[in-house]
């Protein structure tokens, strides 16, 4: 049943999940209306095609990872303590959306997202770009192109999602969380 408790959101339930395991082009809408307990023909009174729902379901849930990982934080903060902050907020986020992470993970790059979907998944990049760069600027962290250091956190985390994903949950613990932390901060520290 879904969480939203109408069939719009049954519908973008049942398309996360599908097109979190098969992908975009191997996930066919009758599939979505099956697993959503909907008639085919309901999705499209929701959603103008295959297209326009996964990036209603994109949308949503990057905006959700957005908000939750670049949520404000305490002013004089230093910029270790926002890097714990940003590296807990991911993990928290990936654990708690298992599912949504597998599925912004593997259709941020997709050719089927229109613009605001782009502009939606370019928020949290542009962010950690611009804290890596102030962290290089004041000497805090190596000189390195930006992409590099926030790859090497993005990479972490995806690396933790699919180990947890293969032990079928459990392995993401808050201890893993803060040891991967401290590892990646020494990479990343001048």
């Amino acid at each position: 049943m879904s969480e939203h408790g109408d069939k719009r959101g049954q519908i973008l339930d049942a398309a996360l999940q599908l097109f979190s395991e098969r992908g975009f082009h191997g996930t066919a809408v009758p599939d979505i209306a099956r697993a959503a307990g909907v008639g085919t023909g309901t999705i499209y009174r929701y959603f103008p095609d295959k297209e326009g729902l996964v990036n209603a379901l994109y949308q949503q849930w990057r905006a959700g990872f957005n908000a939750a990982v670049l949520a404000p934080m305490a002013a004089g903060l230093s910029p270790k303590e926002q890097f714990n902050l940003y590296w807990h907020r991911l993990a928290g986020f990936a654990r708690e959306h298992p599912v949504a992470a597998r599925f912004l993970e593997l259709h941020h790059h997709g050719d089927y997202l229109d613009e605001r979907s782009r502009s939606v998944g370019r928020i949290y990049p542009v962010a950690m770009r611009t804290f890596v760069r102030a962290g290089i600027g004041a000497g805090i962290l190596h000189t390195a192109p930006p992409e590099a250091l926030v790859a090497l956190m993005q990479g972490a985390m995806l690396g933790l999602l699919k180990q947890d994903e293969a032990a079928q949950g459990g392995v993401i613990t808050e201890q893993l969380v803060d040891e991967t932390g401290a590892c990646l901060w020494r990479a990343i520290a001048a």
